[in-house]
């Protein structure tokens, strides 16, 4: 892969370019000797952000600056030249102006902002120029080590930059909200910032955990612009995938509850190799309204996922809504999840059952204490806040399927329902997961698919397992 590498230059006001060249040797020398803690920042990054097509970083040193993240383009701002002369992958192209460099990058990395003489000031002025689809992610130091390094800055003073703030992460957020955006995924690591053999890879590992990593020093937080342009509902086309087995009584109910969801909707039946007369029933589902399309596909015959998968790939609507052909979710609510999606900033809504009262024998007493089970598990591990992890009701953006379908079976384990590869791979890949409550009605025709409770459960549980320690304990 050839990179595009240029460095960006930008002056800001005279008394903030004589701060930093007082001020640089004393920041190299300091970076310089903490090689390693910036190589375990940098891994960590590369998790977090994935594979990007522009990267800019802004005002993130010397060492931070790694070629293990992957992208076509990579720019650098910063605002001094010793600093700049540090960077010796990079081709020196200086700009004096980086207004339109922001407007493209997909990207933006701010480290170390808590040190920056205006972080308000600049982060205030990035935030403008950006456009409203980039990610920003600051590297910070926790709460708890803020302190600690205020303290070594006062017995240290000759290896400290003079003047630098230390901002504690709560100073941060403020500074977030003020400039309109949001939180999407914080990730905290590294007690140990220097290298002992086995003890601080272990160290490090274990102070990851949920409750544990309150003692980490470093936060890394990807942010999103809180508004954002979208089209809307009545302006959106619809599909709506509904996997079938062998439910032909149910089809003939969902036939009466079919209309327009949007300008235009698909309702797409895929049977899954049914026995019984599931073919027949979805062939007799017709409508006379012209915004309306109903379409049919043959499921591969293995599983739940595989059917609805082979169902999205073939879709044609803008956002895509997965519907269980049980008819235990009314469509009224369906609508109001809808347009839940497309007037605020979220990616996917995943609907919740656990929320209204549930109709008597809705669902079975073993499902429900799974579904209490994995919700928290899953709020604990990957820090968001999830209620029913195995409502079968999601709706997402068609745009971002490629970026789901590649997390599929992170874990190495085939789900077979299909609700933990989409909600982990939304995590994996930055996606805003909103849920809204919905209403559970007991199934009135045909039987449940889910027979082997416990044996999903402990299916689930090893990809539950397995997907948090190579999302967020590996590097």
């Amino acid at each position: 892969m050839i990179f595009k590498k240029k460095i960006i230059k930008n002056y800001f006001i005279k008394d903030t370019e004589i701060f930093y060249s007082k001020n640089t040797k004393k920041r190299i020398f300091f970076l310089n000797k903490n090689k390693f803690f910036y190589n375990e920042i940098s891994s960590l990054l590369s998790k977090v952000i994935g594979n990007k097509k522009s990267l800019l970083f802004y005002c993130c040193g010397n060492s931070i600056i790694k070629e293990k993240i992957e992208t076509e383009k990579s720019y650098i701002h910063e605002i001094n030249d010793e600093i700049i002369k540090n960077f010796h992958n990079f081709n020196h192209n200086h700009l004096t102006k980086n207004d339109e460099i922001l407007s493209e990058v997909d990207t933006i990395i701010v480290a170390d902002i808590e040190h920056q003489l205006k972080p308000f000031e600049n982060f205030s002025q990035l935030s403008k120029k950006i456009k409203d689809e980039c990610e920003i992610v600051i590297v910070s130091k926790s709460l708890v080590w803020t302190t600690v390094i205020k303290l070594f800055k006062y017995i240290f003073k000759d290896q400290f930059p003079s003047n630098y703030n230390f901002l504690p992460f709560n100073y941060i957020k403020n500074l977030i909200d003020i400039n309109n955006f949001e939180i999407i995924r914080n990730e905290k690591a590294i007690v140990v910032p220097f290298k002992i053999p086995l003890i601080t890879n272990l160290l490090n590992q274990i102070f990851r955990l949920p409750i544990l990593n309150i003692f980490c020093m470093i936060n890394i937080t990807l942010l999103k612009k809180k508004t954002t342009t979208k089209k809307l509902l009545s302006e959106s086309k619809i599909s709506v995938i509904i996997p079938c087995k062998n439910e032909e009584n149910n089809i003939k109910l969902i036939k009466n509850s079919i209309c327009n969801l949007g300008k235009e909707t698909e309702f797409i039946f895929g049977d899954d190799k049914s026995t019984d007369k599931t073919v027949e029933a979805i062939n007799d589902v017709s409508v006379s309204d012209s915004n309306i399309k109903i379409r049919t596909y043959t499921g591969p015959g293995i599983c739940k996922s595989e059917n609805v998968y082979k169902g999205i790939e073939i879709c044609e609507g803008e956002i895509v809504l997965i519907y269980d052909a049980d008819c235990t979710v009314s469509f009224e609510d369906i609508k109001l999840s809808l347009n839940a999606l497309t007037s605020s900033n979220s990616d996917m809504i995943n609907c919740t059952r656990m929320i209204y009262p549930q109709k008597k024998n809705a669902m079975k007493n073993a499902n429900f204490i799974g579904n209490i089970f994995f919700a928290y598990l899953y709020s604990f591990l990957f820090d968001k806040k999830i209620t029913d992890t195995l409502c079968g009701t999601k709706i997402f953006y068609k745009k971002d399927w490629n970026k789901l379908k590649n997390s599929n079976s992170l874990s190495g384990i085939k789900d077979l329902w299909g609700d933990f590869d989409l909600l982990i791979g939304a995590y994996k890949n930055n996606l805003k997961i909103s849920e809204v409550p919905v209403h559970y009605f007991e199934r009135l025709e045909d039987e449940t698919k889910m027979k082997s409770v416990f044996m999903n459960g402990i299916r689930m549980l090893f990809i539950t397992i397995k997907s948090y320690y190579k999302l967020r304990l590996t590097r």
